[in-house]
């Protein structure tokens, strides 16, 4: 019996050793999406910092901008931020530098992971026909209540100070992530699994770039899995990430934008807070 369990775990070392890099690839992944799920995400900031936030958000802490200031809590400007920063600071650090760190070891450059633009003059206008689509999708969806319960993701009803200053820093904080999650599935996932493993990379980054939309409404998880697929394809082709980026974008904030024509509330009146 110890011999058979010796000759298994010999044999298992030795699979190991012969996949070391890609095994490596796939253990920092698994590591930094638990990191991001039960550490970054928004939702967990109350949890952390509940001082902080009720603080600086106190709209934000109460549900409503009204029940804040109905006792006399009005908070920072900049405090609905709080939680987006600390959620965004923390993939760039989690998504970018350290995946980028652990890249070069194994001997990626950023120019191997999709840091350069040189191949997507040539499709640029395929990322512009992806967005017609997705831009009907948009109007269609943000009739739907639980679009509008998702969307926007800086609720105006919980701003005490509801400005444009406010809503173009959070867009800025929210292009960013865009940033961090490309080149976490379409850079790092993708282009460092595609040098054992082909193109079957582009699948193996799909699963978790779904399961990321699992706090979304179902069409959007399900296109996500379209999306993931496409943007892979894409990147593969053009062996760059920023298609992925400048789509990303302009989607987020398409279905802000259609989110804040629904909402009672609607765009800020004010620049400053």
């Amino acid at each position: 019996m110890r011999s058979e369990i010796r000759r298994t775990a010999q044999a298992a070392l030795a699979t190991v050793r012969e996949h070391r890099p890609t095994l490596s690839i796939l253990l920092l992944a698994t590591l930094v999406l638990t990191v991001a799920e039960y550490l970054l995400i928004p939702l967990r900031f109350s949890s952390l910092f509940p001082e902080l936030l009720r603080r600086h958000a106190p709209g934000v802490w109460h549900g409503s901008a009204e029940s804040a200031l109905a006792v006399g809590e009005s908070g920072s400007w900049w405090g609905p931020l709080a939680p987006f920063a600390w959620w965004i600071l923390g993939l760039t650090v989690i998504w970018v530098l350290l995946p980028m760190l652990w890249s070069r070891r194994l001997g990626f450059g950023a120019g191997d992971l999709g840091f350069h633009l040189k191949g997507l003059r040539s499709k640029l206008g395929v990322y512009a026909l992806l967005f017609l689509p997705v831009g009907l999708g948009i109007l269609w969806a943000s009739g739907r209540a639980d679009f509008l319960q998702t969307y926007p993701l800086l609720r105006p009803e919980q701003a005490t100070h509801w400005s444009w200053a406010l809503l173009l820093a959070f867009w800025t904080l929210y292009a960013l992530q865009f940033l961090c999650v490309e080149f976490f599935f379409r850079g790092y996932l993708l282009f460092t699994l595609e040098r054992t493993l082909g193109p079957v990379a582009v699948g193996i980054s799909v699963i978790p770039y779904c399961m990321i939309h699992y706090h979304k409404p179902v069409p959007e998880v399900l296109g996500a899995i379209v999306a993931g697929f496409v943007l892979g394809w894409l990147a593969l082709e053009t062996r760059s990430i920023w298609g992925g980026v400048l789509l990303h974008v302009a989607v987020a904030l398409s279905m802000d934008v259609a989110a804040l024509a629904r909402s009672p509330i609607g765009f800020p009146t004010t620049w400053l807070p």
